[in-house]
């Protein structure tokens, strides 16, 4: 008998420790069900409340370096990014986050490093170059950026978004009249909704940098037919306008902005600018 009960008091701790281990183990998968819940409704404020209660877990990692991502907190997000890539190894994913994370950082150079990288392990994956164009352009490598969206491009010359990314750039460069021949070209191709509104929206925009404001203007009007809730054709109109002097018709579009968007703060500060106007 006493040397059942011996056994019994060294079976009891072990047991508790069981217990404790597996009432942790409940509590992480509970933590990350609710944080991936979270996560999936783009609460990511609310995803990193809970999440860095459970963020040993490799799942966590990775959505905690998205959500820091998308919150643009880029310091945080490069230390999850960097862990999570740790873990998963092969989530192409998260490596372009990371190397993306530098450039949303003003830190273009690392960005460019980090993407030169990439394209050398991975030189036929196409959000690896396209990432690699953007960020040579974010470091005013303009012909280097250029060149690589021409190389995507020649793959696949239904890439509207290489596309729209090469008149971008072609702008940077203060290549005002080829850009607006590279987006006026995206809208008579027949892309989606989303590409000939962004082409259009970069095409006025242009075209307004040229004090071409008719032209800009109409781009702009196409744009808000197009997407009537779209707050962006509103704004850029807005702006058109006020260089034109015509305040009055500025006004009445940004309170049309503010219709399509109630949130918007551009636009409730341009009509806080132009209280003056009678």
């Amino acid at each position: 008998m006493h040397s059942i009960s011996i056994l019994k008091r060294a079976i009891a701790p072990a047991g508790a420790a069981v217990f404790v281990s597996v009432s942790l183990l409940f509590a992480q998968d509970e933590c990350l069900e609710k944080g991936t819940a979270l996560f999936g409704q783009k609460k990511y404020k609310k995803v990193i409340m809970t999440l860095k209660k459970c963020d040993s877990s490799p799942k966590a990692s990775q959505l905690l370096g998205i959500s820091y991502y998308e919150l643009n907190y880029m310091e945080e997000a490069k230390e999850y990014l960097k862990k999570a890539i740790a873990e998963s190894p092969e989530n192409m994913d998260i490596k372009i986050r990371y190397a993306t994370a530098f450039a949303r950082n003003r830190q273009f150079k690392k960005a460019v490093e980090e993407f030169r990288k990439l394209v050398e392990t991975y030189p036929d994956n196409r959000d690896v170059r396209a990432g690699y164009a953007q960020a040579l352009g974010w470091n005013r490598k303009y012909d280097q950026a250029i060149e690589e969206y021409q190389a995507l491009l020649e793959k696949d010359p239904r890439d509207f978004e290489s596309w729209i990314q090469l008149g971008i750039i072609t702008s940077w460069d203060k290549k005002f009249k080829e850009a607006v021949d590279i987006y006026k070209a995206i809208c008579t191709a027949q892309p989606s909704e989303k590409h000939e509104i962004d082409a259009r929206l970069n095409l006025a925009e242009v075209l307004s940098w040229m004090k071409q404001f008719d032209e800009s203007i109409a781009e702009y009007d196409k744009v808000i037919a197009l997407a009537p809730k779209d707050a962006r054709g509103f704004m850029g109109k807005g702006k058109v306008l006020e260089w034109q002097g015509k305040y009055k018709a500025a006004i009445r579009i940004y309170e049309q902005a503010l219709q399509a968007d109630p949130g918007n703060k551009d636009a409730q500060a341009r009509l806080q600018q132009l209280m003056w106007v009678k």
